[in-house]
Formats: structure tokens, C-alpha cells, sequence
């Protein structure tokens, strides 16, 4: 049981570090989005960080010239480290 053990812990932390990697890149967009001289990095971030926002802007519009999409990306990400990556990685130390 120890290799699903260790298999598991394996997933949760590259999982882990998926999601914060995700989170930087949603933060670092939203800062690149106020400097006008940063447009091109900003179009390539905001094309990565989109994986996760255009699903949240569908749900929930821009409200005027505000997008809470990133800060609600970003909440859901937490979560979904927290919830489900957590769970998996404790599985995992409980099975090996």
C-alpha cells in the first residue's frame, strides 16, 4: 500500500504546485494590467491566467470597468488546494 501511498502524495504536491503557479500568474497579469509598457508579457500571462478566469467571467460579468474575476480565480484555487489536494496528500500518508 505504501507505492498508492506515495503515488498519491506524488499528485497532491504537482497538483499543489500547479495551482500556485496558476496563482502567481493571475496576480502577476492583474499588476501587468496598469502598465500600459508591459502589454505584450501581459497579453501572454493573461492568456495563461485565462484557463481559469473566462469560466468565472461567464458566471459572473465585469461589474463596470472592474473585473473581480482574479480575485475570484484566485479564492477558487485556495479552495481547491486546501479541499481536495489536502484530502489527497493526507490519503496518501494515511496509506503509506
Amino acid at each position: 500500500m505504501f507505492i498508492l501511498g506515495n503515488f498519491l502524495i506524488g499528485i497532491g504536491v504537482a497538483v499543489r504546485i500547479l495551482l500556485n503557479i496558476e496563482i502567481i500568474i493571475i496576480v502577476v497579469s492583474a499588476i501587468l494590467s496598469w502598465i500600459p509598457e508591459a502589454r505584450a508579457l501581459f497579453y501572454y500571462l493573461q492568456s495563461l491566467a485565462d484557463i481559469v478566469e473566462k469560466p468565472i467571467r461567464r458566471i459572473i460579468p465585469r461589474i463596470g470597468p472592474v473585473d473581480i474575476s482574479p480575485i475570484l480565480a484566485i479564492v477558487l484555487l485556495v479552495f481547491l488546494d486546501r479541499f481536495l489536494v489536502q484530502t489527497i496528500i493526507e490519503l496518501g500518508y494515511l496509506l503509506k
